[in-house]
């Protein structure tokens, strides 16, 4: 029994010797570390609609013990919570949008929390003393006034957000174990135009750059190219932030 238990015990250290050279270079990346990302585009109450993807990047590289875990211009995934255009009588428009995941450098997935909630300038006091007064002297004329609009909110392209690491991450950041993902075959121009050529959206091209290694070739003539087959600047933004 006694030799029995030995074995089991060397077994178990074997095994976790065999297992530690995975994850010599981990970075425990703990929850609440805060990742300022910018908008890739600018987002509008106007247009946008709930559940749309958005998309946003890393400002600058997250360190962790010296090590780089989470890489600047790593492209960040948001959703849209809730969006409603400006409307009569004079009620401003209403943009909620979360921030979701990124990618670390081994390519796991790194959970993130973040709530914008903005609103934009509302003309509801305006518009109704306005409609009230002109009514008792021009009747006719007040119906017009009821069509006067808020306004919608816009948040310009590169505004930064603060954002939070949602739970513990463990993340590989030794260079020589992460270096096969790096030489993997990555998307390139080729492949984003066959994928808007064969009709899928945006938003599903996004979540495909978003986990794939990049080898686009982004020079402004390439860009053009992009651009005249019908690539959206969205879908090229993105491009640009992953490489």
């Amino acid at each position: 029994m006694v030799r029995k238990g030995i074995a089991c015990g060397l077994a178990f250290v074997c095994s976790l010797q065999l297992a530690a050279p995975a994850w010599a270079g981990a970075r425990r990346v703990p929850d609440g570390t805060r990742i300022a990302v910018r908008t890739m585009e600018a987002l509008s109450s106007a247009t946008l609609k709930d559940n749309d993807a958005v998309m946003f990047a890393v400002v600058e590289d997250v360190v962790v013990d010296g090590e780089v875990v989470i890489k600047q211009g790593t492209p960040v995934r948001g959703t849209i919570v809730d969006a409603e255009a400006k409307r009569r009588m004079g009620r401003a428009g209403k943009l909620q949008y979360t921030v979701n995941e990124t990618k670390a450098v081994d390519r796991s997935v790194i959970r993130l929390r973040a709530l914008q909630n903005r609103t934009g300038d509302s003309n509801v006091t305006s518009t109704t003393v306005t409609t009230v007064s002109v009514g008792v002297f021009v009747p006719v004329a007040a119906p017009f006034f009821l069509l006067r609009k808020g306004h919608d909110i816009v948040v310009p392209e590169g505004t930064r957000i603060d954002t939070f690491v949602d739970g513990d991450h463990l993340v590989n950041a030794d260079r020589e174990s992460i270096a096969p993902v790096a030489r993997a075959a990555g998307l390139t121009n080729a492949d984003i135009i066959a994928l808007r050529q064969a009709g899928f959206g945006d938003d599903i091209i996004l979540a495909k750059i978003t986990a794939s290694p990049a080898a686009y070739n982004l020079t402004p003539a390439e860009m053009v190219a992009l651009k005249k087959a019908g690539v959206s600047e969205r879908v090229i933004t993105a491009m640009v932030a992953a490489k």
